[in-house]
Formats: C-alpha cells, sequence, structure tokens
C-alpha cells in the first residue's frame, strides 16, 4: 500500500463534501457512492495528491486510533475506492 501511488479519477468522478460525510458521483454511468468521514477524507486525500504516509498522519491527528489500525482502515477504503473506479493505482514505468 505504502509504496503504490493513487490517482483521483477526475475525469469521470465528481467528489463533493457534504457536512462531514461525501459524495462521489460518476458521470459515465450516473451512480452516487455515499462516502463516510473517514471514506471522504481518503478520496480527497488522493485527489489533492497527497500520499499514504501523509493521508495516515492526517487521519491519527483526527481520530484517537493506533497507527496500525488506521493504516489496515485505510487500505480498507482504498480497496473499496479502488472497486468503485473512483481512484486507481498509478502504473510505475
Amino acid at each position: 500500500m505504502e509504496n503504490s501511488t493513487y490517482i483521483f479519477n477526475e475525469e469521470k468522478v465528481l467528489l463533493t463534501q457534504l457536512g462531514d460525510e461525501g459524495v462521489a458521483f460518476d458521470i459515465e454511468s450516473n451512480e452516487y457512492y455515499t462516502l463516510n468521514e473517514t471514506l471522504f477524507k481518503i478520496a480527497n486525500g488522493i485527489k489533492n495528491q497527497q500520499s499514504i504516509p501523509e493521508i495516515v498522519d492526517f487521519l491519527l491527528n483526527e481520530y484517537a486510533i493506533s497507527d496500525a489500525f488506521c493504516q489496515e482502515e485505510i487500505a480498507k477504503g482504498i480497496q473499496q475506492l479502488i472497486d468503485k473506479k473512483i481512484i486507481f493505482v498509478q502504473a510505475h514505468a
């Protein structure tokens, strides 16, 4: 996870914050995905080109959680975002 670089799917997905949560709208399929607060922060961090360690640090400062739990939750969140094609893993040349 830490060695991978992720790219937000700018061409296909619109990301909007609604209160503490967020919504990702898939322009091609007209589907909305509700993102909980943490998932929105992960997606928004990737959209803003933050690295995974930067996102980990941000969430550790936001919540009283352990580093291991934070990394585990980010890994799960990233997989959900990849499954929904909201983000992609950047291919390394």
